[in-house]
């Protein structure tokens, strides 16, 4: 998410906090979290309060409360689409290669992500079957005669000696 989200969430749980805190607490500079502080105490989300000379506290104000929730609203809504156009693309690949053979199952091969659980979940939407592999070893391991690779990994899989047609599904979104 946007690093305007990240400091309103973070604000929203702790709100006596340095910016120091702030920029460990979300992965951000500190530099970072001073400009998009001011930014946002100019458009109104923050409020600044001085407790002593030294000790500030940031305040989420209503108009930041909402902006948060609309943040929230339009990466749920554009995971959504990434996700959807993921499955699509592996309906299309899979419809293309129906055309040319009757594929009895696929293989996934890539890291261990959020990509895998989302191919993993269309295949079975899709009733189809489907292995696993990660590595090169295991690849050289189980028995790959019949079926189609499917990786979302850019580059690795470029290396693999394998007789089977490999799709990179990334390349079809």
């Amino acid at each position: 998410m946007d690093s305007e989200y990240q400091i309103l969430a973070h604000l929203d749980k702790n709100g006596s906090t340095s910016q120091r805190r702030i920029a460990c607490g979300t992965g951000l500079s500190v530099g970072t979290v001073n400009l998009m502080l001011k930014r946002m105490v100019r458009k109104g989300l923050v409020k600044i309060e001085r407790l002593n000379a030294r000790t500030l506290r940031y305040i989420v104000t209503p108009k930041g409360m909402a902006q948060k929730t609309r943040l929230v609203y339009q990466y749920v809504r554009s995971s959504y689409r990434q996700i959807s156009r993921i499955h699509q693309a592996l309906e299309q690949v899979l419809h293309e290669r129906n055309g040319q053979e009757n594929l009895t199952r696929v293989i996934f091969y890539g890291p261990e992500d959020e990509i895998l659980e989302i191919l993993k979940t269309a295949a079975g939407n899709l009733n189809l079957k489907y292995a696993v592999v990660h590595t090169k070893d295991e690849l050289v391991d189980m028995e790959f005669r019949d079926g189609l690779m499917i990786t979302w990994d850019a580059e690795g899989y470029q290396e693999l000696d394998v007789d089977n047609p490999v799709v990179n599904i990334l390349e079809r979104l």
